[in-house]
C-alpha cells in the first residue's frame, strides 16, 4: 500500500512538473517574419516565419520554422539581460557584409533578454543590426 502511494505521489509530481514547463513555453511563444537567411549556433536557416520561444531552460530559447518545422535550440552564452519594461518583444541580428547576418539577441518585452554566440568579426568587416519584432504566436 504504501508503494502504491509513493507511485502516485511521483506520478502526480511528475504531471505537474510537465504542465508548468508547457505552460512556461507557451506563455513567451511569440512569431517573427525574418525577411532574410541567418545562422543560429552554426546552423544555415531560410527566411521566413518562425516560433520563438524560451524553452523550459530559461537561458534556452527554441526557434522553429513555422512551414518546415525544423528547429534549433540555442543556448545563451551568459546571464539574462535586462532592459526597459516599455520595450518591444524583439530578435537582434548582427550582420556583417561577407558572413551574413547571425541571431545576436531576443528581448521578450518584459525586461528581459537573451545574448548568444556570434561570429567573431575582424576590424575590416563592416557590422550593422537588423531587428524584427515579435508579434504573439497563434496556431494555423
Amino acid at each position: 500500500m504504501k508503494t502504491n502511494l509513493n507511485c502516485t505521489l511521483m506520478f502526480t509530481a511528475a504531471m505537474l512538473t510537465l504542465g508548468a514547463t508547457a505552460a512556461y513555453s507557451q506563455e513567451y511563444a511569440m512569431t517573427a517574419k525574418i525577411p532574410f537567411a541567418f545562422r543560429a549556433v552554426g546552423s544555415d536557416l531560410p527566411a521566413g516565419s518562425y516560433k520563438v520561444q524560451r524553452t523550459a531552460n530559461a537561458s534556452t530559447m527554441e526557434l522553429r520554422n513555422v512551414d518546415s518545422g525544423k528547429a534549433v535550440f540555442i543556448p545563451s552564452k551568459g546571464g539574462a539581460l535586462s532592459e526597459s519594461k516599455d520595450a518591444r518583444p524583439r530578435l537582434i541580428f548582427q550582420c556583417a557584409s561577407e558572413q551574413g547576418c547571425s541571431l545576436a539577441k531576443l528581448w521578450s518585452g518584459t525586461g528581459n533578454g537573451l545574448e548568444f554566440p556570434t561570429p567573431a568579426l575582424t576590424a575590416a568587416q563592416r557590422e550593422r543590426q537588423e531587428t524584427i519584432y515579435l508579434d504573439r504566436f497563434k496556431d494555423k
